[in-house]
């Protein structure tokens, strides 16, 4: 069996030693192992004949090995060591983050054959795939000006400080999206902020909505009518405290199929847009669900 072990050695949290340790994992349970990495243009090399290709990073090294399955049309199945600062996608499927465990669960699920894989059905904003998440507001102003030396020394706590700094001078934004939902309907709506949810998890251990999660055929997105700094903060506590946001006033939740958007005159650059925890290079005017499937491969204990 050949894993194809991928890894961005570009990302803050890359670490030489563990990674040999991960590929060493795999070939004590008897697996060849070929190493790959990402490049940010999605034109890395991914081996044809790899029966399995493992991502070792976070959400936003895993959206740049999907986009070059998506464009090479590969079959590969996936799994995930959740080696970033945030692990959106791995921490939901479940899977270990000591390297001899997981490459032990990973191999169970993968000899288990389809009985153990998740099929994934990827949404696409018009610039490329995304893992878990896409948002814009103030958040995406956050992430687009945090400080990377920072990143490397606290982790995810830099993306609170540069959040927290921004109600010095609060950025506001209006959107106007034309939504379609999984009925076919069509919905209009302007809003300062919406968020878009593949996954269960948004930002750690929260969810946007309790009926979002991994392997669904559409995506869910909120939106909210007004997001000044109290309603912002109130939106936050509402998700950090576990409660369905659809309750608050200036919230709107949809389950959609696609968005487009149509940006404020005033919105020069994409700094008010993240994806997978990654500020987006390009502002986005659609995102949509596509007919490709990927596959995770589940892991399994004893």
């Amino acid at each position: 069996m050949l894993v194809q072990l991928i890894h961005n050695p570009a990302s803050g949290t890359h670490h030489s030693a563990r990674l040999s340790t991960l590929a060493q994992a795999f070939e004590a349970c008897s697996a060849k192992v070929v190493m790959g990495t990402t490049e940010i243009d999605g034109n890395m090399q991914l081996a044809k004949e790899s029966d399995l290709i493992c991502v070792s990073g976070g959400d936003g090294t895993l959206r740049l090995v999907i986009a070059a399955i998506q464009k090479s049309g590969a079959k590969t199945p996936l799994c995930i060591f959740p080696a970033g600062t945030v692990n959106l996608v791995a921490r939901e499927i479940g899977y270990a983050s000591e390297p001899e465990q997981f490459a032990s669960e990973v191999m169970r699920g993968y000899l288990a054959g389809p009985k153990a894989r998740l099929k994934e059905p990827i949404a696409n904003s018009d610039h490329g795939p995304f893992a878990a998440c896409l948002s814009a507001g103030p958040d995406g102003v956050a992430v687009a000006r945090h400080s990377p030396q920072l990143k490397r020394k606290i982790g995810r706590s830099a993306y609170a400080w540069s959040f927290a700094k921004l109600f010095l001078r609060w950025p506001r934004e209006k959107f106007l999206l034309e939504v379609t939902a999984t009925d076919g309907s069509k919905n209009s709506l302007s809003c300062e902020a919406f968020y878009i949810a593949k996954g269960r998890y948004f930002a750690g251990p929260w969810t946007l909505t309790p009926e979002a999660g991994l392997g669904k055929d559409h995506f869910h997105l909120i939106a909210l009518a007004r997001a000044g700094r109290w309603n912002f903060l109130r939106f936050m506590l509402s998700v950090s405290r576990g409660k369905d946001p659809k309750n608050l006033s200036f919230a709107r939740p949809y389950q959609a199929r696609s968005a487009t958007i149509e940006h404020s005159k005033n919105i020069e650059n994409s700094q008010f847009f993240q994806e997978d925890g990654d500020s987006m290079a390009l502002k986005p005017s659609q995102i949509m669900m596509t007919d490709h499937v990927i596959e995770y491969c589940l892991p399994l204990d004893d």
